[in-house]
């Protein structure tokens, strides 16, 4: 096996981890690999990549991103905090002497991505959403390569790379999560990552109109909130979600870009809740093609429509008892892999 050394960072969000998490696996199966990952202090790469990737080397970098909008005062404090850590983060890259790094998006990866370019150390860059976020914008000018989930004329177009299961997926599983019923039409319902009360708010409403026999397995902290709904059965995390959207019968969900490639790789229905919070609105974007594709539909999360959320989900048809999900190779983790000059 080759021996390959790589610097990732990427995180903060499910939607930068992910892709991270897809490729590197993937890289493993083939080669000797020795990872160098730099995690931002308290988020989601931090709490999972020990588990994920166990013989990972980490390093926890305390720091910021920039207060929108970006000409904030406070942000030249943060500008300082992270030149320190730039020059931490590079001391570390020269001693770890890696083939190359790869950064999926996220503050960190502007400190990390500047060390490289520094070092003269080639990395490649993936951007998740269908417009590019401020980091991986300063970092196109120095990478390598660029690789988008979305259509950018300048980039190579590989997808997004979502976690798959290794076995086949059998409708049947969806009884552990409480549903005795799986001729039942069932949902998933999930505010991305990071969770949202938005969402949860917006389902409440929905719960309250939809038919006893609309089963939803919704994920949330709120748990309490639904306690009432017989057909909506609440978990506060799922680790392995893919479970579930490769069987079930719908998504309600978030825009995020990991939440869109899912959708798009299972085949999914989904109504889409776009985060109007994100920087450059662009979930709404990220969920227009699915709406175009007459995949999706998109609800405001300031004016949420109940009515057409439920016609929705009424027009969903009911996938088969016997359902299995075959298991297939993610074309898009493969796709970056082949394009990267150094494996």
């Amino acid at each position: 096996m080759k021996k390959i050394k790589v610097v990732v960072a990427g995180g903060g969000t499910g939607g930068h981890y992910y892709p991270a998490l897809a490729v590197l696996k993937e890289l493993k199966k083939k080669n000797d690999l020795e990872i160098l990952y730099f995690v931002t202090d308290g988020r989601i790469e931090e709490k999972k990549l020990p588990k994920d990737i166990p013989d990972a080397n980490i390093i926890k970098i305390n720091m910021k991103g920039l207060i929108r909008p970006i000409y904030n005062p406070k942000n030249i404090q943060r500008l300082f905090h992270a030149y320190k850590k730039y020059i931490e983060i590079k001391d570390e890259i020269k001693k770890f002497s890696p083939d190359f790094g790869f950064l999926t998006g996220g503050y960190i990866c502007g400190p990390v991505g500047y060390s490289l370019k520094k070092l003269n150390i080639p990395f490649y860059v993936h951007e998740q959403n269908s417009i590019m976020g401020i980091t991986n914008k300063r970092l196109s000018k120095w990478a390598k390569k660029i690789f988008t989930s979305f259509y950018f004329k300048e980039f190579i177009q590989t997808g997004n790379p979502v976690r798959i299961s290794d076995h086949d997926i059998k409708r049947e599983n969806l009884k552990k999560y409480g549903i005795e019923n799986i001729s039942n039409k069932i949902l998933l319902v999930f505010g991305g990552s990071l969770g949202s009360n938005k969402v949860d708010d917006i389902m409440y409403e929905v719960y309250k109109k939809s038919s006893i026999n609309t089963k939803f397995i919704h994920i949330t902290e709120n748990d309490n909130k639904f306690k009432n709904f017989k057909n909506v059965f609440c978990f506060k995390y799922i680790d392995e979600l893919y479970e579930i959207i490769s069987v079930c019968d719908g998504i309600v969900s978030r825009a995020g870009a990991t939440s869109i490639a899912e959708i798009k790789f299972y085949d999914q229905k989904a109504i889409l809740i776009p985060w109007s919070g994100a920087s450059e609105n662009h979930q709404y974007y990220n969920a227009l093609e699915l709406q175009k594709n007459g995949k999706a539909i998109i609800i405001d999360e300031k004016k949420p429509n109940i009515e057409d959320i439920l016609n929705f989900i009424n027009k969903i048809n009911i996938k088969n008892i016997n359902y299995t999900w075959h298991t297939k190779k993610d074309v898009s983790t493969n796709e970056i892999i082949n394009n990267i000059d150094e494996i």
